[in-house]
Parts: C-alpha cells; sequence; structure tokens
C-alpha cells in the first residue's frame, strides 16, 4: 500500500480498512497526490461542465481537495438530498466544483475522493451518558 499523507497509526489502520472495503488498488492510491496544503486526486475520466450558462464549458482531468474541512463545506451537504447527494456535495465543495459535477465523476473516484478526505473530516462524538 502507499505511503499515507498522516503518522497516526489509528488513523492508517482507518484508513486501510477504507482502502479495503472500498476494493481500492494499489494503482488507484497511486492517483493521490499530497504537498502541505492540498490532496490532488488524477481521475479516471476527466469531467467537463460549465459552472454557470455565463461561463464556458470547462474540462478538469484532476480534484484538488484542501487538507482541512470546514464548516462551510459541511454545510453544503445540508443543502443535498440522500447520503450519496450529501457525499458530492460535499466533495464539490472542498474541490471548488458544482454540484452538478460532481455528479459526473466516475465512481471509483468518488470512492477515492473519500478515501482522500476521510482523515480531514471531524472525528464523530458519542452522544448519551458519559
Amino acid at each position: 500500500m502507499t505511503e499515507h499523507y498522516t503518522d497516526d497509526l489509528d488513523n492508517q489502520d482507518v484508513m486501510a480498512a477504507h482502502a479495503e472495503e472500498a476494493g481500492l488498488t494499489d494503482d488507484d492510491l497511486a492517483r493521490i497526490t499530497d504537498d502541505e496544503t492540498t490532496v490532488t486526486l488524477r481521475l479516471v475520466e476527466p469531467i467537463t461542465f460549465k459552472a454557470s450558462k455565463l461561463e464556458p464549458e470547462r474540462t478538469i482531468e484532476e480534484l484538488v481537495i484542501p487538507k482541512g474541512v470546514k464548516g462551510k463545506h459541511l454545510v453544503a451537504m445540508d443543502k443535498a438530498e440522500g447520503e450519496m447527494g450529501k457525499t458530492l456535495a460535499l466533495i464539490a465543495a472542498l474541490a471548488r466544483i458544482p454540484v452538478h459535477a460532481a455528479r459526473e465523476l466516475d465512481g471509483r473516484d468518488v470512492d477515492l475522493a473519500l478515501y482522500a478526505i476521510l482523515p480531514f473530516l471531524p472525528k464523530l462524538r458519542g452522544t448519551g451518558k458519559r
């Protein structure tokens, strides 16, 4: 498996389990590159979209995702319906592409994006008695 961008052993265990569960191969993981502030995912298939009616058509071959999920990214999920809709809304917000463009992503790219985002998502807080 490729080297991850985290030294946290527990997080690496979670990442390895997610990669295995998603069926990600070493070739899939090789499509991820990272630097200090972003993670870049090379897409299996480029996507072409118009951000708005007034803008020209645009084709992208990679998603650039910040290494940090902010409230504004999470709030984007509130506007979407369904689990997959929320997932695509989060990916779109992080990659700064329209949600309708994220809907054109290959399923393998969605899985890889989720894998890349996982270390930066807030940890779920337990509820109930402490």
